[in-house]
């Protein structure tokens, strides 16, 4: 079963005057019969669509007053949930702590503890087989990590909660979805074209401290009828292991009992979606960021719900589905591995492709490599200044609960800072009409230079040699290759060299005048590129370096360059023996060939 086993933030005009900048163009705009944020997906109906059917479960969305914990499997004697299996729990969501019987999606914060080997958890409709998606992913023994989910409703009235080793889960209740039968005003989702940052306490105060409550002014992104607002939560430059609770300004200053994200450690990067109620005080939206250990937050909005006061409309209800993955960079013939500042695009399936303003998924950073982030907007149009998933480390497997708006023929895009595999669960979208494109198709750059160490398959002399950098007596009397210093790297448009013995320490290219022009050979780098090139002239040299390097660059474009010692003439017969043949120090042989592809593995 194919599931899944910071420093940057997404912040890359995060400074005081693109802040300003920014928040200069949220301005509000009337609408007709309301007033929607700038640059908001428009809840007011479009003509000729009042007439239009609903799509199948269309629901309007319904927030608790505040979380409520359901199921926690370390206190099994205080919760009420089924254990199927030592793996498989269902929780019932229906008929309890004011979920209505005909509930078509609740929306979740699911916390695992892992115990042992990399993990995952998967939510998914009670009746249905085990979906090949995840929720959450645990790689380390002892973590303990929390992500938002939105899952329809199955039978029994549950849902299941599927691990691939025994953990601890906890499952809290922040709302649920209500089919509706026409236009309602209440429960629409509205989301922002880009994704607007609201705070960053790393330009401002910094750290929020322990047992703090920070608050959140959101009245530039959400209007007066908002009832909650979606938005990324993330922690960075954490003190210790942590968790932190959003929650309406109106909450009472107690600490909570659930939580919105988790980290495990201390320097740790995390991001959490989450849906709180907004408090409208003083003319002013706002929300609070409850902080157990102290850490610095970044708040983005993506968007928000109406309330009652909202005008009636159909646009902006959610449609559950079944969970299904729709983008895996891991599979035959998909983009591969992303490189830093690479996009990869997908389309929507189904009818979302048409009928859709956002779609709700569970993006994952897989096999990341290095610290980064992911960022999730429409489909060639311009990248928000925020961020959707986040982590610290290399190897990293990490999800989070994204809400992203679309657009029209191309769906959806993710943007890869540093670089890893991306995938993508959707779980439902919201009706609407998908945003129409503004952009060319993103051209990614190539991918970063990358130094030795290197591995070269060369099949004609039947040789596979490590290519190291250093010391060249010392690599080469290792009976390694090695880079020539100043030539260059694999991924670069230049000439890149390597020197190595024929006859001594092992000789691995006793054979090298064997090569002939048109063979081919590879080379592969630790960051699992293969570079292919082809054979394309041999030529002599004395042994002064600037005259090897001279012949290394006979060939225009992108070269790569085998070196050796070879005979060259011989004075006490005055005559050229076989100049390609094993050896001597008074000349090399150069052995040119030119990029023909690379592939990433």
């Amino acid at each position: 079963m194919n599931h899944l086993l910071e420093s940057p933030l997404g912040n890359d005009a995060a400074t005081p005057g693109a802040l300003s900048e920014h928040l200069g163009r949220r301005r509000f705009l009337q609408g007709v019969g309301a007033v929607a944020g700038a640059g908001a997906i428009s809840s007011v109906l479009p003509a000729g669509l009042a007439e239009a059917a609903l799509p199948v479960g269309a629901s309007r969305f319904a927030p608790l007053p505040k979380a409520v914990r359901i199921a926690d499997t370390r206190k099994p004697s205080s919760y009420v949930y089924e254990r199927i299996t030592d793996r498989q729990i269902r929780v019932a969501v229906r008929d309890r702590s004011g979920v209505p019987k005909n509930a078509t999606a609740v929306v979740l914060t699911v916390t695992a503890v892992n115990w042992g080997e990399p993990n995952f958890v998967t939510v998914f409709p009670t009746g249905s087989s085990v979906p090949v998606v995840s929720n959450l992913n645990l790689p380390r023994p002892g973590e303990v990590t929390a992500n938002l989910v939105t899952v329809k409703v199955g039978n029994l009235n549950s849902v299941d909660l599927y691990q691939r080793r025994p953990c601890d889960v906890i499952v809290d209740l922040l709302g649920y979805y209500v089919p509706v039968a026409g236009a309602v005003s209440e429960g629409r989702f509205v989301g922002l074209e880009t994704a607007a940052r609201a705070i960053d306490t790393r330009l401002t105060f910094g750290l929020a401290k322990n047992g703090s409550f920070t608050e959140v002014d959101l009245t530039s992104y959400v209007p007066a009828d908002a009832s909650s607002v979606v938005i990324n939560l993330t922690a960075t430059e954490c003190t210790a292991p942590s968790y932190f609770t959003a929650l309406p300004i109106t909450a009472d200053a107690k600490k909570p009992t659930t939580s919105s994200l988790n980290v495990a450690y201390p320097g740790d990067t995390r991001a959490a979606a989450v849906i709180v109620p907004v408090s409208n005080v003083g003319g002013r939206r706002r929300i609070k960021i409850y902080t157990l250990v102290a850490a610095k937050l970044i708040v983005d909005v993506n968007g928000y719900y109406t309330s009652s006061t909202s005008p009636a409309s159909t646009v902006g209800l959610f449609v559950p589905l079944a969970p299904q993955r729709i983008l895996d960079t891991r599979l035959p013939g998909q983009i591969g591995k992303l490189w830093p500042g690479w996009v990869v695009e997908s389309k929507v399936p189904g009818e979302a492709a048409t009928g859709a303003s956002a779609i709700v998924a569970n993006v994952t950073g897989v096999e990341s490599r290095g610290p980064g982030y992911l960022t999730v907007s429409a489909a060639r149009r311009p990248k928000p200044k925020t961020s959707n998933v986040n982590w610290m480390i290399a190897g990293a497997v990490v999800p989070n609960h994204v809400i992203t708006p679309i657009s029209k023929t191309y769906g959806f895009q993710v943007f890869s800072s540093h670089g890893a595999h991306v995938v993508v669960d959707l779980a439902g979208y919201f009706t609407g009409t998908p945003l129409a494109p503004q952009l060319p198709a993103y051209v990614n750059p190539p991918p970063p230079p990358a130094p030795p160490s290197w591995v070269i398959r060369i099949p004609r002399i039947g040789l596979t040699s490590t290519v190291l950098a250093g010391d060249p007596t010392y690599v080469t009397n290792s009976g390694y290759s090695w880079h020539w210093t100043g030539t260059g790297y694999l991924g670069q448009t230049a000439h890149v060299a390597i020197f190595g013995h024929r006859t001594e320490h092992g000789g691995p290219y006793r054979y090298l005048h064997y090569m002939q022009t048109g063979d081919t050979f590879t080379v592969t780098t630790l960051d699992n590129r293969e570079y292919t090139y082809r054979v394309v002239r041999r030529d002599l040299s004395d042994a002064q370096p600037v005259n090897i390097l001279a012949a290394t660059r006979n060939h225009p474009g992108t070269t790569f360059s085998i070196i050796a010692c070879t005979v060259g003439y011989d004075s006490s017969k005055s005559a050229y023996p076989d100049v390609w043949a094993p050896t001597s120090l008074k000349y090399r042989i150069v052995v040119t060939a030119e990029l023909v592809s690379w592939r990433q593995f």
